[in-house]
């Protein structure tokens, strides 16, 4: 399989971060489920026609323009930088890939714009994505590149130690596009559907898979320790407010000592919190090389959306 496959690597992108975001509140709305509904909520506002409009574009084949994939090549893209190279785009590109691959976008009069003045029409949405971005991914920033990193050294043990067919057997995503490239990059997404999106950029397929604890991204949590649960709070109302909001930020895996510091609770307090939840069989810890990290298993991801989507 790996013979088929020589050349699979991981890579970040900011661009295809809010694309996801984008996604998720176009399916949802405000209303989506656990554990994406706290930050749609507040996001939804950001989702302007133009960007649904590419959204949709993209659904029918799950298939990202390839105008929209700048920086996945390189192992952190910024937001910046891609969406300068995206309203850089050749109008000729634009236009004879959308009329390739998309032949129903048409129907669309942003679309149609798109192909009529691609010029102006990507510096238009390069300003929306911008504005999207600062409004809806930016200030979870901190957490979102945390847990990302995160996930690319877990992934990048398994792609080092036990190739690339391994890698996408893990993921559940297929060996291979149709189009049969035989060079992928994989792009995590913590905000996701479940949808693997795709696109071919400079003779590479693009692909992108759910981060481990997709969707958990907030605001930054504010010091001092725990609140008190509302009353609507069944997960603090069973657990404890201490407890709960330990389960809550453990969607991504992280460490007892970045945990406490993110929650303003003392190391100690946080331990046993975790040693009481991995007795429960509702948490799990793996070592990633020197560090112990924690996270929700299977188990306690059901749990937590049972609880909290009300």
């Amino acid at each position: 399989m790996d013979r088929q496959l020589p050349d699979v690597r991981l890579a970040l992108c900011e661009l295809w971060q809010a694309f996801g975001g984008m996604a998720l509140l176009a399916r949802h709305g405000r209303d989506a489920p656990w554990p994406h509904a706290p930050w749609a909520r507040e996001a939804h506002g950001a989702l302007t026609p133009r960007l649904r409009a590419v959204v949709e574009l993209a659904r029918p084949r799950r298939r990202i323009p390839s105008f929209l994939t700048g920086g996945v090549a390189s192992r952190g893209g910024r937001i910046a930088d891609e969406l300068d190279g995206m309203a850089r785009t050749r109008p000729g590109l634009v236009r004879e890939e959308l009329a390739r691959e998309y032949p129903g976008a048409f129907t669309d009069p942003l679309i149609a714009a798109l192909i009529r003045e691609p010029e102006a029409q990507l510096g238009y949405l390069a300003v929306e994505l911008a504005n999207f971005w600062r409004a809806a991914m930016e200030p979870r920033g901190t957490g979102l590149a945390r847990s990302l990193e995160e996930e690319i050294l877990f992934r990048s043990r398994t792609l080092a130690m036990s190739g690339g067919a391994a890698l996408l057997h893990e993921l559940g995503l297929p060996a291979e596009r149709a189009d049969g490239a035989d060079r992928l990059t994989l792009v995590p997404m913590l905000l996701a559907d479940g949808t693997h999106w795709w696109s071919a950029v400079g003779g590479r397929t693009v692909v992108s898979y759910a981060a481990r604890g997709a969707g958990i991204l907030r605001a930054e949590p504010k010091r001092g320790g725990a609140a008190e649960p509302a009353r609507a709070d069944r997960l603090a109302i069973l657990l404890g407010r201490g407890r709960a909001s330990v389960v809550r930020e453990l969607g991504t895996p992280i460490t007892t000592s970045a945990l406490a510091d993110q929650l303003g609770l003392a190391a100690s307090t946080v331990s046993q919190h975790l040693s009481a939840l991995v007795s429960a069989g509702v948490v799990r810890r793996h070592r990633a090389g020197t560090r112990v990290l924690y996270e929700l298993n299977r188990e306690g991801v059901a749990l937590t959306e049972c609880l909290m989507n009300q």
